[in-house]
């Protein structure tokens, strides 16, 4: 006859019942360590190469961006007020496009320098992941520099298409200003 091997049982098997659920011992602490022991752990901890952990940049989502809602105030007054304040508005609206081209040829040169500095250092790195980095910076920067370029063309558009139809009231309300002093110096 041929016996089966005898299961070993664990301390808490030998002593608790089938069915019968108790909570488990608390573990013993460990023995301390032998001289030896301690030389050996301390190899150990000094083969374990630490790698530092990236993350890498969440990709933003495009705002879109919108223009201002400009509300040109309405005119009021005689006629020959009215012209002056159309020519006040011409050079107003003259003065914001050439803000508008000054402050897009800084921040256009602002990104420009930040490209360059970028793609310098990236020559430097020997890292995949830093290389990876600031090529992203890199490609966030020029993308930044094409929206710059959309939202100036747009800027522009609408600056100059409102002063055009400033010219374009001007002009009639000047013809009209015309002939209202040519009425008044007759009599």
């Amino acid at each position: 006859m041929v016996l089966r091997p005898k299961k070993e049982l664990t301390g808490m098997e030998r002593y608790i019942k089938p069915g019968e659920y108790r909570e488990p011992l608390e573990e013993p602490e460990p023995a301390p360590l032998s001289g030896e022991e301690i030389e050996y752990e301390e190899k150990q901890k000094e083969k374990i190469i630490k790698i530092r952990e990236r993350e890498t940049m969440p990709r933003t989502e495009d705002e879109t961006i919108t223009s201002l809602e400009r509300l040109a105030p309405k005119i009021v007054g005689n006629i020959f007020d009215r012209v002056r304040f159309l020519s006040e508005r011409m050079a107003e609206l003259r003065a914001a496009i050439e803000d508008r081209k000054r402050v897009h040829a800084e921040i256009m040169s602002e990104l420009a320098v930040d490209v360059t500095e970028r793609k310098q250092f990236l020559r430097m790195l020997s890292e995949i992941p830093d290389k990876r980095d600031f090529m992203l910076d890199i490609s966030l920067l020029q993308r930044e520099k094409r929206k710059e370029n959309v939202q100036f063309w747009r800027d522009v558009l609408e600056l100059t298409t409102e002063l055009r139809e400033i010219i374009e009231q001007h002009e009639m309300e000047s013809k009209i200003a015309e002939i209202f002093k040519t009425v008044e110096a007759k009599p």
